[in-house]
């Protein structure tokens, strides 16, 4: 009978570590956006943040009229959540980073070719 109990329970824990392992965690995307004004010069900047829990593999965000999709930590399974950052700058080019994450993220040098 004791035998069976302690099968039972490591079969229990076992199952939730398996499920922890693979749960998403909350990604987050900081847009900044740039602006030149030429008078008097002055070169604004706003920025905005999201956070979320992601519940589908990627992360598409719209902005400077293009698509960027990024992999969420519900497909780039990890201990810590896809975080990116990405600046638009004044001529709409935009370039970001993967400020922390997995490396099942989408890796700083893939970013700005992400959005199209």
């Amino acid at each position: 009978m004791r035998s069976s109990y302690m099968a039972a329970m490591i079969g229990t824990v076992l199952s939730i570590a398996a499920f922890a392992a693979g749960a998403a965690h909350a990604d987050t995307v900081v847009i900044t956006s740039h602006a030149s004004i030429a008078a008097p010069a002055q070169n604004p900047a706003a920025s905005m943040s999201w956070a979320a829990n992601p519940t589908t593999p990627n992360l598409t965000v719209q902005v400077a009229g293009k698509t960027c999709s990024l992999v969420s930590s519900a497909q780039a399974i990890g201990s810590t959540g896809c975080n990116y950052s990405l600046n638009v700058g004044p001529d709409g080019t935009i370039t970001g980073a993967l400020t922390a994450g997995n490396p099942g993220c989408t890796p700083t040098a893939q970013i700005a070719s992400s959005c199209k």
